[in-house]
């Protein structure tokens, strides 16, 4: 017998989670897992962010943001960035994380990160309580050491979310 799921979502799960940085003046970082490519050529992504959320609010008023991924050991930063508002504190600095220059737009990446995407908005659709925020991604790089012909290999362990307070990692990748 199958069961019912209220939260439909979770059986999508685990997925990357990313953090997401945008902001002029001051910039805010926050927790995102309902994130996916949407194109190849141009190359696109989508995020799906609250409307309401402070980080909805930064990249509408600048309209650029970075993707940047984590591995296992920030899944403390990545906490707290994803359950708490960068309104009315400074997450970097709540966080311990450092940010550096990107190297095609304003907005930093966060350098403690494994990879980045450096992204400009292209464009943004209102989905229920969501903005569907599709970005066109300027660069993207990440720790060498850490691919293997142009994919995460086993030592990435990028941290995916499960739901709630449940992370895991990548445990064997396996080749058809």
């Amino acid at each position: 017998m199958k069961k019912d799921i209220e939260n439909f979502y979770y059986l999508l799960h685990p997925r990357p989670v990313v953090l997401i940085c945008s902001g002029n003046e001051k910039i805010n970082i926050m927790a995102c897992s309902w994130i996916t490519p949407v194109s190849e050529e141009p190359p696109m992504i989508a995020i799906s962010l609250w409307k309401e959320g402070y980080t909805s609010k930064l990249i509408e008023s600048c309209k650029e943001f970075t993707v940047n991924i984590p591995s296992i050991d920030l899944m403390k930063a990545v906490w707290i960035a994803g359950t708490k508002s960068g309104k009315n504190i400074d997450k970097i600095a709540l966080t311990g994380l450092k940010i550096s220059p990107s190297k095609k737009i304003k907005v930093p990446i966060i350098e403690d990160c494994i990879g980045h995407l450096e992204c400009k908005l292209f464009k943004s659709i209102e989905v229920g309580e969501c903005y569907l925020y599709i970005g066109e991604v300027l660069a993207a790089y990440a720790k060498e050491e850490l691919l293997e012909k142009g994919i995460w290999s086993e030592n990435a362990k990028i941290l995916l979310h499960s739901g709630g307070k449940i992370f895991t990692i990548p445990s064997k990748l396996i080749k058809i």
